[in-house]
């Protein structure tokens, strides 16, 4: 009888030990399904993360595209009355004009191109340079005594960079055949 109950003891002790082995491999593979879901959601937050980024770094850069072109906006038409401050200016003396009129007028256009160079506004280098389209506008063409060079003689109005992009192009006379200054230099030695 004692054997009767071993075996049974026995019997019943190695179905519970299956039981378990299978509610241990059920409980590992839900585990292996959870880490796997975790790891997918970890890599979803990685790339929302990733997408926040570079939408916070093209955010910055159209803000700072828009903050340039208002800039611009603003800064072109000063570059109208810089110009005719130089033209008054360039008047003055043959114009009977008070001196102290006049040098209330120089003091203004000098804050006011102190003003367009502190916000990075710089003239364009003409006459004399190899013409350039992309800086200078050619009004006018001359043809020289040789060669297919093409360089700035004349400048009717000046052109201007802000922040190293053309304001306004530099208008021009061009004169085909003439090599630049440099080069002259540079052949005669």
């Amino acid at each position: 009888m004692k054997k009767k109950q071993t075996d049974e003891h026995t019997r019943a002790l190695e179905e519970e030990i299956a039981s378990l082995s299978t509610a241990l491999e059920e409980q590992a593979e839900e585990m292996k399904k959870k880490e796997a879901l975790i790891e997918e959601y970890l890599n979803a937050a990685r790339m929302v993360q990733a997408d926040f980024e570079n939408y916070k770094k093209r955010s910055m850069r159209d803000a700072q595209r828009q903050a340039c072109l208002a800039k611009e906006s603003v800064l072109s038409p000063l570059l109208e009355i810089r110009d005719n401050f130089e033209r008054a200016l360039s008047l003055a003396d043959s114009a009977e004009v008070p001196a102290d009129f006049l040098k209330g007028i120089d003091m203004i256009y000098g804050q006011l191109c102190r003003l367009l160079e502190a916000e990075g506004v710089t003239p364009i280098a003409c006459v004399g340079k190899a013409f350039d389209p992309y800086y200078h506008e050619a009004l006018f063409m001359d043809e020289g005594s040789c060669g297919d060079a093409e360089i700035v003689c004349e400048e009717y109005q000046k052109g201007y960079l802000y922040q190293d992009k053309v304001l306004r192009h530099a208008k021009v006379k061009v004169r085909r055949g003439d090599a630049p200054p440099d080069e002259e230099q540079q052949e005669g030695d």
